[in-house]
């Protein structure tokens, strides 16, 4: 008898946590119907979009600009890994730069200071650019860099010499540094594409890479 009621007593429990579960909230995010939730980016209070490979531009392209647009481009061309780490700046001509894809959250002040280096180290005048977007390394250890790049009107070549020059510095500076980094480096590739975007792409992988952002730029 006393079996017998332990047994009975273990069952209501057990039906008394399955009633609660199925009444209880959901977790922030889920979505009884599906399996997973399509988000879009979203501006964050820093003036960048906090993104890696995790998020999704889906119905957001009527609202994006030319530059967020390449920069979502370089987000899925390139591993995901890269996304975890590296951020993706962009910019368009008459507004302000920003992260479009900012893992680190990096504030928008440091955000606008680190760009602007960064298209300096490139040797490029964003005044040249009706717009861009790009992911590189500063560090001397990886040679790295992916960018698109929209020249302004009659600023084709002071854009693709800007681009070649940069490479050509790569190529000088890890030649006798790290041989792995100048193998990286000499396989860089520029393209301009059949809407006028000249494409950089300095990475492992670079032929990948660079097939994916033509589909996508197409």
């Amino acid at each position: 008898m006393n079996r017998l009621y332990r047994i009975s007593a273990l069952a209501l429990a057990a039906a008394l946590c399955l009633a609660l579960a199925a009444c209880g909230p959901k977790l922030p995010g889920t979505n009884s119907g599906s399996s997973s939730a399509v988000s879009t980016p979203a501006a964050s209070g820093s003036g960048s979009v906090s993104g890696s490979a995790s998020v999704s531009s889906g119905g957001a392209g009527d609202t994006m600009s030319e530059g967020q647009r390449y920069a979502y481009a370089i987000r899925d061309a390139r591993p995901a890994e890269d996304n975890e780490y590296s951020e993706i700046a962009c910019g368009d001509a008459g507004g302000e730069p920003m992260l479009a894809v900012n893992p680190n959250d990096v504030s928008a002040e440091d955000a606008a200071s680190s760009i602007q280096m960064m298209l300096d180290t490139m040797g490029i005048d964003p005044a040249t650019l009706d717009a861009y977007a790009f992911s590189m390394s500063m560090m001397n250890v990886r040679a790295y860099a992916i960018g698109v790049f929209k020249p302004a009107e009659g600023q084709a070549e002071a854009v693709q010499a800007a681009v070649e020059s940069y490479v050509s510095l790569q190529r000088k500076s890890f030649e006798n540094y790290l041989a792995d980094q100048y193998e990286v480096a000499k396989g860089a590739l520029i393209k301009t594409l059949p809407g006028g975007e000249i494409v950089l792409v300095m990475s492992e992988g670079a032929a990948d890479i660079m097939a994916n952002l033509e589909k996508t730029l197409k």
